[in-house]
């Protein structure tokens, strides 16, 4: 049966099309649209319920295929390729970068290209580089290198490849490899490097320099040339052959250590470890070396566009001083060599002072030893001090003061109180070794009997190869003249014969002196070799057996073995007494001549020592003698000893 329903609205159903305003019947055959399309949307609900899970199924499956794939188990998934960015895309030119530091300083460093590194997003690559560091006091170092790694973070650049670094005042580093911290204007390198600086030039393999500190770093193999900022001495110059043993002014500097400090605040330059420093031609080492010097390795600048002289080097710096510590060793090109424990060079003063054991030798026999020595080259002198011994093969000579003038190749040994130890004034020593002489040669023809004479024993017999020892207050030695002075009390002994002098002259062949300026030819030469003594003043000589001869002067013949008194000669053994003008005494016998010269006008005085030394006294004009027999009988002398050798 029909159902009919009613509406009293003028609203449509939904879904139903739109009928006429007013009140209205609906049958219901009119609802066929709606149930299609309700059939419609019931069919893409059961499909949908079908459908969502299948393709959740799937998705899973393909994940897990994906997984088992990457792992090797079943059929993989060809890979997705993804694009990437390519470092290589991303090149900036002519990047620009520079920042301030706290002190005031500046610094910028620019490159032709630069590459940012994906990996670390603070690393830049750079090629082509150029840039500047401007310290407080505006003194700038400009940087080049082929390529570099700039980081962004620690503002740290490493530089590669044929760097070259320049600073105000003359300072250039080439180096293969650098670092530099930026902020703190520091550049270290690890490599092989070469800096030039206004003192010279320094090579090591590693580096630190330190601008703000003005403070530079050396390590390993290190190599420096200190440039001479004085003109060279002239052609014929006396004082460049005879300068100071090291640190001569004018001369050039090389020195190798194994690690070199260099503060430019202070001024000093320190080298540590097996240090070998040449100059002209001398060469000196020491475990450490310090130079102080005046002016500035790298000094202050202002505009880096200012050209840099061409003699920069020499308005850099100038030596003034060298400090050579812990077991020092010279070495000149003439063959001297000198040793201690300190040497210290002054260049401004033209002096040096060697202390503490030291040790000059020259050849392969000469040595002298004390414990401090002072050149002074505005002098030319060398002053050795201390305990003094100078040897020279077998000869030696003692003192506590020794000084050596080269211009004049003169010495003088004394040995002068020490106020500072409360020593009081001493006495030098000397000992000569003779040279070799046969037993009983005789002497010269012109010593033979020339007149009346008296002939006493062998008393004044002395070993011909006894060496000399003589005691003074003062030697001078006279390396041209080929003499050694002493004077104040002299007493020498050979043997058994001693001889008393105020002044003893000692001649004698080759060459003494130390130190000399020509120690090539000194040290090739023959060593100095005794010829003969002449004594002056008060001269008394004392045989073993207590007979004394007296005289104002005295010879003696060293090769000969021949001495020979003159003047007023006494001779005295006991209270017997024998007055001449010349005693002939021959060392290889021991037997002794008094006599008168034939050119003598006052003959001889005879004086007889009896009762207190008033006997008699008497002129002759022969030699003669007065003899007391209880004397000769107290003696081991015979009185036939004693004779006259010519008739009255």
């Amino acid at each position: 049966m029909a159902t009919a329903a009613v509406t009293s609205n003028n609203t449509a159903v939904a879904g139903s099309p739109a009928r006429a305003p007013g009140n209205s019947i609906v049958i219901a055959g009119d609802r066929t649209q709606s149930r299609m399309a309700a059939h419609r949307h019931s069919q893409r609900v059961r499909i949908l319920k079908i459908g969502l899970p299948l393709a959740a199924v799937a998705t899973v499956a393909i994940a897990t295929m994906n997984i088992l794939g990457n792992a090797g188990i079943g059929p993989s998934l060809p890979p997705i390729e993804v694009p990437q960015i390519v470092a290589d895309n991303l090149k900036m030119h002519n990047p620009h970068y520079e920042g301030f530091n706290a002190d005031g300083g500046r610094y910028w460093v620019k490159a032709e290209t630069a590459q940012q590194d994906l990996k670390s997003l603070t690393a830049i690559h750079l090629q082509g580089i150029t840039g500047e560091l401007t310290d407080a006091k505006k003194q700038k170092t400009n940087l080049v290198a082929a390529r570099g790694l700039f980081d962004n973070n620690t503002n740290v650049l490493e530089l590669y490849d044929s760097i070259d670094v320049t600073g105000d005042g003359g300072l250039t580093a080439k180096l293969t490899r650098a670092t530099i911290r930026t902020k703190e204007n520091v550049i270290t390198s690890d490599q092989p490097s070469t800096i030039l600086m206004g003192a010279g030039q320094i090579t090591s393999n590693q580096l630190t320099i330190r601008q703000k500190a003005k403070e530079y770093t050396f390590v390993d193999n290190v190599r420096t040339h200190m440039k001479a900022k004085e003109a060279q001495p002239a052609a014929g110059d006396q004082s460049a052959d005879q300068a100071l043993p090291f640190g001569k002014p004018g001369e050039p500097v090389d020195v190798e250590a194994n690690r070199l400090d260099i503060d430019d605040v202070k001024k000093t330059a320190f080298y540590t470890g097996k240090v070998v420093a040449t100059q002209a031609g001398a060469t000196m080492t020491a475990p450490e070396m310090t130079v102080t010097y005046e002016g500035s390795v790298a000094p202050e600048g202002g505009n880096t566009a200012k050209s840099v002289p061409q003699d920069a080097g020499n308005q850099g710096t100038k030596v003034k001083q060298i400090l050579a510590t812990d077991t020092v060793v010279l070495k000149q090109p003439n063959g001297q060599t000198a040793t201690s424990h300190t040497a210290l060079f002054d260049t401004i003063s033209n002096t040096a002072v060697l202390e503490g054991d030291v040790v000059l030798t020259q050849g392969d026999d000469k040595k002298a030893v004390g414990d401090r020595v002072d050149y002074d080259q505005t002098a030319q002198t060398m002053v050795l001090t201390g305990t003094v011994v100078v040897t020279q093969g077998p000869n030696v000579l003692r003192g506590r003061r020794l000084t050596y003038h080269r211009t004049t190749s003169k010495m003088q040994l004394t040995a002068p109180a020490d106020p500072s130890t409360g020593i009081g004034a001493g006495r030098i020593t000397a000992h000569f070794m003779r040279p070799s002489a046969k037993a009983g040669a005789q002497p010269a023809d012109d010593d033979q009997d020339s007149g009346g004479g008296i002939s006493f024993g062998a008393a004044f017999k002395s070993d011909p190869n006894s060496p000399y020892d003589v005691v003074a207050e003062k030697l001078d030695v006279d390396d041209v003249a080929k003499t050694a002075l002493f004077t104040g009390n002299v007493s020498a002994v050979q043997g058994s014969i001693s001889m008393r002098s105020q002044e003893l002259t000692a001649f004698y062949t080759g060459n003494a002196g130390i130190g000399s300026s020509d120690g090539a030819a000194a040290a090739a030469g023959t060593p100095a070799s005794l010829t003969h003594l002449t004594a002056r003043k008060k001269v008394v000589v004392v045989a073993k057996d207590g007979q004394t001869a007296t005289g104002d002067w005295a010879e003696v013949d060293v090769k000969k073995n021949l001495t020979t008194l003159g003047g007023a000669v006494v001779l005295t053994q006991g209270k017997n007494i024998v007055n001449g003008t010349k005693l002939v005494i021959d060392m290889n016998t021991g037997e002794a001549t008094i006599k008168t010269e034939p050119t003598a006008t006052s003959g001889t005085v005879m004086t007889s020592r009896e009762s207190g030394g008033n006997g008699e006294v008497f002129k002759a004009e022969r030699p003669s003698a007065v003899f007391y027999p209880g004397q000769l009988k107290k003696s081991k002398i015979q009185a036939d000893s004693w004779q006259v050798r010519t008739s009255p």
